[in-house]
C-alpha cells in the first residue's frame, strides 16, 4: 500500500441551494410587515384622535355612533 502524501486537513463542499422560494417568502413577509406598521401608525392616529374628542367633550358623554363616524372620518 503506498502512503498518501496529500495534506488531509483539506475539506471541500459545494452547496447548491435554489433560493427562489426564500426570496419569494421574504418578500411576502416584508410586505405583510409594512401593513402592520401602517396599521399600527393608524390605530395610533385614532386613539389620539379619539382621546382628543373624549377631552374637548366637556364632560359630555358622546355616543359610540359619534366616535366610529369621527374615526371613519380619519380615514
Amino acid at each position: 500500500m503506498e502512503e498518501v502524501k496529500e495534506p488531509r486537513n483539506k475539506l471541500e463542499i459545494r452547496v447548491c441551494v435554489d433560493t427562489d422560494e426564500a426570496q419569494e417568502r421574504i418578500e411576502r413577509l416584508t410586505q405583510a410587515a409594512e401593513k402592520c406598521t401602517k396599521a399600527f401608525e393608524e390605530l395610533g392616529d385614532v386613539i389620539a384622535s379619539v382621546g382628543a374628542l373624549m377631552s374637548s367633550s366637556n364632560e359630555e358623554p358622546v355616543s359610540r355612533g359619534e366616535l366610529i363616524e369621527h374615526m371613519m372620518k380619519r380615514k
